[in-house]
């Protein structure tokens, strides 16, 4: 828990009154039945400790993933595994973060003692990487830390770009974080070849979750895949037992059993996403090309106080390294609850 810190992120209703809220990128359809009735039927069995192997999860993400049953972690949710990535590094060297990016990975490495620079994506490409990103000296840096789809631009990088910075990572003997978090709600979930890159690139760190794509914020999991064993070992050393409770174990081998649902969702989610896009275009809303189920949006209305106002709730950009003032970012929720924020968009911006 926080003591004396305030939280950086989306979704704080408990000190917000909101009767809507846009500022978690949540997949707008919740939890599936079947993961709801595994945490049921997990109930019973909550007397004994969980598995610390999360032998039965692991194998299942090794069928889902077509990865290796050994080059998988799990965790108490994706934040977990970027503080036990951010340790597991060597000292001396910095890290290299592409920006904007979650505020998590700057956390995790201060709180390891390592520091933290920024390679920032440019407003002029659409916040877009490119491949000027492979004139960087990755040989200065301990890791680098690199999102897609990004959050919370929601742009994925070009699948050939990824590739050329992970070889240049691996000849520069640098980590690679990818944080893949968001990619199944993309519509894109096969745009990296994860089992090539596993066997191929071991100095890359693949980072997913099931909090996004399943409705599971709350049961908190998350999981990583590594080519190196080893290093995947001192990540290990740096967290507890019991780290993933039988609850979310059990929901996450029902979640991977709900490929169906899940394109379902994202079908929906993509024709909201256009939609809403064009909507906001037509107010004269500047909006970022996301692919994911959310929309980083610029405006110099001050859309994040105004909404709230009108008890809406937005994720509040400013505090993102690499952008600033007037940057906002909204979920992609119900048709109804998203005409519902237009509507109030479009009635701040003719006052």
């Amino acid at each position: 828990m926080l003591i004396n810190k305030k939280s950086l992120h989306g979704g704080d209703i408990y000190e917000n009154s909101v009767d809507l809220d846009f500022s978690v990128n949540i997949n707008p359809f919740g939890m599936p039945d079947a993961v709801k009735n595994a945490l049921t039927d997990a109930v019973s069995g909550c007397c004994a400790y969980p598995d610390p192997y999360c032998t039965a999860l692991r194998h299942a993400l090794s069928a889902h993933e077509n990865v290796p049953y050994e080059n998988i972690i799990c965790a108490n949710g994706a934040a977990e595994l970027i503080y036990q990535f951010a340790y597991a590094l060597p000292k001396g060297k910095p890290a290299l973060v592409i920006s904007p990016a979650f505020c998590e990975y700057e956390s995790a490495l201060k709180a390891a003692d390592i520091g933290a620079e920024y390679y920032y994506l440019a407003r002029d490409d659409g916040f877009a990487l490119t491949d000027r990103i492979l004139n960087v000296n990755f040989s200065d840096y301990s890791a680098v830390f690199l999102c897609s789809p990004n959050n919370p631009t929601g742009i994925t990088v070009d699948k050939a770009l990824l590739y050329a910075t992970a070889d240049s990572c691996l000849s520069a003997k640098t980590k690679l974080f990818c944080d893949f978090c968001f990619l199944d709600l993309s519509g894109q979930p096969d745009k990296y070849d994860t089992s090539r890159i596993i066997e191929c690139c071991p100095n890359v760190f693949i980072l997913k979750a099931f909090t996004k794509s399943y409705g599971m914020a709350g049961v908190r999991l998350g999981y990583g895949m590594c080519g190196d064993g080893g290093f995947l070992g001192r990540m290990s050393a740096k967290t507890q037992c019991w780290n993933v409770s039988s609850l979310a174990q059990a929901a996450g081998v029902a979640a991977l059993g709900c490929d169906e649902w899940l394109l379902g969702c994202v079908d929906y989610i993509n024709a909201e996403r256009c939609r809403i896009s064009s909507l906001l275009d037509e107010l004269g809303i500047t909006v970022y090309g996301g692919e994911a189920n959310y929309l980083l949006l610029h405006s110099e209305i001050p859309l994040y106080e105004k909404l709230l106002s009108r008890r809406i709730l937005v994720r509040d950009c400013s505090n993102y390294v690499g952008l600033g003032d007037g940057f906002v970012r909204i979920a992609v929720r119900s048709r109804a609850e998203n005409d519902l924020l237009i509507d109030n968009i479009r009635e701040i911006i003719k006052k």
